[in-house]
């Protein structure tokens, strides 16, 4: 068991009117006024942030002259490209005339069904199909397209001209 005592804190009396004046410690004083003075536009930050502004102003000057610059060069040059194409006179050159007979074109066997199909120069082709054929005369290489092939014989055509093939017939075998 505990006892509590009866007795209470002595009331405060007031001795003057006068607030009590509470003094800040020097410390804050003194952390506030260097917060202060740190700032981006004090003492070298002024300058600091002059000469990032000037540097893009100058790098954004000399890159809109060099662009402007290289337009004039290619301009320039197109125009004399221009002209030097524009001054000469080009002709178209003078056709390759190749006449094509029937003695090149050798046909073997024909079947009539469904594809019509030949065999033209030892290789087996289709209507609509191309063959190349190299002339004797000239170093040159004709491709015929094959027209029609019909019962017997086969229409062939280079653009121009038609020429019909007939199925060669083998020799015939000796008896023996």
């Amino acid at each position: 068991m505990r006892l509590i005592s009866q007795k209470t804190a002595a009331p405060r009396l007031l001795s003057t009117v006068v607030p009590e004046l509470r003094v800040r410690p020097p410390e804050r004083v003194s952390m506030r006024s260097r917060l202060k003075s740190v700032s981006l536009f004090s003492g070298n930050g002024r300058a600091i942030f002059v000469g990032i502004i000037l540097g893009a102003v100058l790098l954004c000057t000399i890159s809109v002259l060099y662009v402007r610059r290289q337009a004039a060069l290619q301009h320039a040059e197109e125009e004399r490209h221009l002209l030097a194409v524009s001054t000469h006179s080009i002709s178209p050159p003078e056709p390759i005339v190749i006449k094509i007979s029937a003695d090149l074109i050798h046909v073997s066997a024909i079947s009539l069904g469904h594809p019509r199909l030949a065999i033209i120069n030892g290789r087996l082709l289709g209507e609509g199909e191309e063959i190349t054929i190299h002339t004797p005369t000239a170093s040159v290489a004709v491709s015929l397209r094959i027209l029609k092939i019909s019962d017997g014989n086969i229409e062939l055509s280079d653009g121009t001209q038609v020429i019909k093939a007939r199925l060669e017939l083998p020799p015939p075998k000796p008896k023996s």
